[in-house]
């Protein structure tokens, strides 16, 4: 079973992030070269799709703290909710 830890991609200060510097963060925040391609893609689809980047950067900051809790399992290796 995974316990869950706490992951943190940006500071905890008020400061937003812009989408450029944490797209830039992704490479150095995510080890799973997979998961790594699937959030590129993610952010590519958000950005497509015109998502604002508040929305962007939120939903990112996200996918990045549960790549990195999961580390080397792939986003598809998840089956269970534990």
């Amino acid at each position: 079973m995974l316990k869950m830890q706490k992951f943190s991609t940006t500071d905890s200060s008020s400061c937003s992030v812009k989408i450029s510097t944490l797209i830039k963060k992704i490479d150095s925040t995510v080890s799973n070269g997979e998961n790594l391609s699937i959030i590129s893609e993610f952010s590519q689809y958000m950005q497509k799709k015109g998502s604002s980047e508040n929305h962007q950067v939120n939903n990112l900051k996200v996918v990045m703290d549960f790549a990195k809790f999961l580390g080397t399992l792939s986003f598809y290796q998840v089956s269970k909710k534990d």
